[in-house]
């Protein structure tokens, strides 16, 4: 990740000595905790007040929390820009973090992932992963599951290729109509499950028209790698 600390210093008003701190905690972001307050003074020749007053300036709780948060962006970001030129064609930070944040909602809620064909071998295995990372996930394409009395309300999961799968596509209906929120793994942009999803992953398909798998396709090995990194770089210590 790329930060603009000349930027950053103009919109919070930073001095030159609290930039500067800045800087060197951003370019040092995995010892800055250990040098701590003091270390960070010193390599920046200023006083412990400046990097105090650089972490009230930012909007942090103190010393601490803002290098956590650097560190969290820095890593997200990172992650975004490696999965974006490997795996997705549009992921950004934002769909990383509305993901990240819909499954931290539902640490003791359930989560639904369904897919058809091809498809339910990637839902499978999304499912299995979540499992081992302690979520309550199933696989199901019954809407009569969703709508039992849970204690946040359940999120949907499915892989469809095309995004246009009449069977999923009428449980996504169902559950949009419901307020499920659903996360929508496909090979096409702007499909029907896209338009009422609340997040959508767009991941690499190099043969758009090949419906039935007959002709060699990436489609499904990239949602399982997509996935892997979505979960290496959002889920992980969250």
């Amino acid at each position: 990740m790329e930060i603009d600390i000349y930027k950053l210093g103009e919109r919070y008003n930073l001095t030159e000595s609290e930039e500067l701190a800045l800087s060197y905690i951003v370019n040092n972001i995995d010892k800055a905790l250990e040098v701590g307050v003091r270390g960070v003074a010193r390599e920046c020749f200023a006083s412990t007040s400046v990097v105090m007053n650089l972490s009230k300036k930012l909007g942090y709780k103190g010393f601490i929390d803002m290098v956590y948060r650097l560190e969290l962006s820095l890593k997200s970001n990172s992650a975004a820009k490696d999965i974006n030129s490997s795996y997705c064609q549009d992921f950004t930070l934002q769909k990383g973090m509305k993901f990240r944040n819909l499954l931290k909602a539902r640490k003791r809620g359930a989560i639904f992932v369904h897919g058809v064909g091809f498809s339910a071998h990637i839902a499978r295995y999304i499912n299995d992963k979540l499992m081992i990372l302690g979520y309550f996930s199933m696989m199901s394409e019954y809407m009569e599951n969703m709508e039992r009395d849970y204690e946040e309300k359940p999120l949907l999961i499915v892989v469809s290729k095309s995004g246009e799968t009449a069977a999923i596509l009428n449980l996504c209906n169902k559950a949009k109509a419901n307020d499920v929120p659903i996360v929508v793994i496909t090979g096409i942009a702007g499909s029907s499950m896209e338009k009422i999803s609340e997040v959508t992953f767009v991941v690499k398909n190099s043969n758009l028209l090949d419906d039935r798998n007959l002709e060699k396709n990436d489609f499904f090995g990239n949602s399982i790698l997509f996935f892997e990194e979505l979960v290496d770089g959002y889920l992980k210590g969250s």
